[in-house]
């Protein structure tokens, strides 16, 4: 019976932009569900591209990528982007805690706490997924996906602060990605709505080693790990 593997993030085409090359070796002998806790939509008044909501786009666009990662399980919890204040942490994890019982995952992905990019709503992700693997015991580890300072820096005018990544002595996993990295590129050009942040980042990619950092905190071990993860 395959294990079960849950990533969590803020908002469609973070799964691309993110450990996707991870995903897509996972799926390969896991049952890999990502959680989406926003539509990736602002206001959807004032938000349309062809007759549809910027937001159901986005959905479009994420379920599309999850196909091309080979995962099966996309769960919308349909918040706004850009509105997970501290008020709703306690509603989101509750929501998540509900498909963790339900599903019994082994193990969970997500942003470092820092939401790697400094984004208010992965953090907002980063912080409540912790919360979660805390509560359940049933959970053996959380993964949070991490970016080196190569990166950061390429990226350091993006957002208005972005913090710095981090030395490959500094992390405790390195999964070895470039098996499945034309998947990862795929998975990012589904974003289309996206798609110059997109074309910046498979710039980005191409010109670094394929390799997907993780800081990871273990609750028990072993936990299984194919073996194309061995750097």
């Amino acid at each position: 019976m395959k294990k079960t593997v849950f990533c969590i993030i803020a908002h469609p085409d973070d799964e691309a932009f993110g450990p996707s090359g991870t995903l897509a070796l996972l799926a390969k002998n896991h049952d890999v569900h990502v959680i989406c806790v926003t539509d990736g939509g602002s206001d959807p008044r004032f938000h349309k591209i062809g007759g549809k909501k910027l937001s159901t786009l986005r959905v479009e666009e994420l379920n599309a990528s999850a196909r091309v990662l080979g995962v099966k399980h996309v769960h919308m919890l349909n918040y706004r982007d850009g509105t997970l204040s501290h008020n709703l942490y306690h509603e989101i994890a509750e929501k998540i805690t509900v498909l963790v019982k339900k599903h019994n995952p082994s193990f969970m992905i997500t942003t470092e706490l820092r939401g790697i990019s400094g984004h208010l709503d992965h953090v907002a992700v980063a912080m409540i997924s912790s919360y979660v693997f805390r509560e359940n015991r049933a959970i053996d580890a959380i993964w949070y996906n991490c970016t080196n300072k190569n990166s950061s820096n390429l990226m350091k005018h993006y957002f208005i602060f972005f913090p710095e990544g981090f030395d490959r002595d500094d992390v405790d996993l390195v999964v070895d990605i470039k098996k499945v990295f034309l998947k990862k590129v795929a998975a990012a050009r589904c974003h289309k709505t996206q798609i110059k942040d997109a074309l910046r980042v498979i710039a980005k990619w191409t010109i670094s080693p394929k390799e997907e950092w993780f800081f990871v905190e273990k609750r028990r071990e072993p936990i299984s790990l194919p073996t194309s993860f061995i750097p």
